[in-house]
């Protein structure tokens, strides 16, 4: 009879607790479909004590570190999608996640590690031979970043990210004629989209051709008017122009705009 009362009570407490971790992540899934992860990060790190078994632990870790990421807490993300990969080493969108986290922290070898373990089981993922190529077009393998390139021209030929990595592939290995090609043909097709026309002045800038540069970021900055690393680009080229107090009062917008840091430095 105790042993009978004992079971009883064990299974009762698993049923209750089994309850409350479906519960915890439903709210967890409701904080982050309103975009208030905060709360999101409340209810799965609560989830995380509950779960049961390897898989509800994975899902939690996954919703967690997700929120991290939307919160742009990049580290507190990495480390919760290595415990979860710790559990579930083979979970490919895991490692994606940790990849494209890695690439964003600039931790270019453990991104490409990542990438590279991915691509090996998903050989026609076009996100991660993407990210790789960027990577090897970034360190100076210009050859891999083609072999990707070309891979991805055959699956996906029309791909505006693609074509836009195969211009900056062509302006690192300083073909300019036909990386502004490239970039001049997407304009053409595509005249409404901003970052076009910041790689275009990039590649001019790089060519000395400060005046073209000039006319294509302020064409960026009429379509994107709030993006305040527009106006750090307007003022390097403002100061190789040597227009020094157009180039501050420019700085002093983006700073007020909230610019990246890094940008600041260029």
């Amino acid at each position: 009879m105790k042993n009978i009362l004992s079971l009883t009570l064990l299974l009762i407490a698993i049923t209750i607790k089994a309850q409350d971790y479906n519960s915890i992540c439903q709210k967890g899934i409701g904080h982050i479909k309103e975009n208030d992860y905060s709360q999101a990060i409340t209810c799965f790190e609560e989830a995380t004590a509950y779960s049961s078994n390897n898989y509800e632990k994975v899902y939690a870790l996954a919703n967690l570190a997700y929120s991290y990421q939307m919160l742009d807490e990049l580290p507190k993300a990495l480390k919760e999608y290595d415990k979860a990969l710790e559990i579930a080493p083979n979970e490919m969108t895991l490692l994606q996640q940790r990849a494209n986290i890695y690439l964003q922290l600039d931790s270019i070898e453990q991104a490409l590690k990542d990438y590279n373990e991915l691509i090996k089981h998903e050989p026609s993922n076009t996100g991660a031979l993407l990210c790789r190529a960027h990577i090897y077009t970034n360190i100076g393998e210009y050859d891999k970043a083609w072999k990707d390139y070309e891979q991805l021209q055959l699956w996906i030929p029309d791909n505006l990210s693609v074509r836009l990595g195969i211009a900056m592939l062509y302006q690192k290995e300083r073909r300019f004629d036909e990386c502004l090609m490239v970039l001049s043909g997407m304009i053409e097709e595509f005249p409404n989209i901003a970052e076009l026309y910041i790689a275009r002045s990039n590649l001019e800038r790089e060519r000395g051709h400060n005046e073209l540069a000039m006319i294509d970021l302020e064409k960026a900055i009429e379509l994107d008017p709030e993006n305040a690393n527009n106006y750090i680009l307007q003022a390097i080229i403002y100061e190789k122009m040597g227009k020094k107090e157009a180039a501050r009062k420019c700085r002093e917008k983006a700073t007020l705009m909230g610019a990246d840091s890094d940008i600041l430095e260029f």
